[in-house]
């Protein structure tokens, strides 16, 4: 039984750590990890379902950028349009952590 458990855990496990695919600004194929190998904690996509930035939860390493009156972004660093969009569209652009550019926006 527990042969069986690690054989449909071991491949989630791996698979969370592989790289993910996206397309740079000029169309190349650039690789990315995901939020949680940088050492954030993503908690849903912004700001659709289908959208690559992420709200990033707190931990260790957001803390010093979280309060009630703004919500905390992480876009992968190459998606520089999506930067951009963020930022215009009132963001902060804070730090990079990892393969990951936080962005603040304020919601008050």
């Amino acid at each position: 039984m527990s042969r069986f458990i690690f054989s449909m855990i071991l491949p989630l496990a791996i698979a969370g750590c592989n790289p993910t695919a996206g397309t740079g600004d000029n169309g190349s194929q650039v690789e990315y990890t995901p939020p949680e190998a940088s050492g954030l904690r993503a908690v849903r996509p912004y700001p659709g379902p289908s959208d690559v930035c992420q709200v990033i939860g707190e931990n260790a390493l957001t803390g010093k950028y979280l309060d009630d009156s703004a919500i905390l972004i992480g876009c992968p660093f190459h998606e520089t349009g999506e930067i951009s969009d963020r930022v215009s569209e009132g963001g902060e652009q804070l730090d990079q952590i990892g393969d990951w550019v936080l962005i603040l926006i304020g919601i008050r």
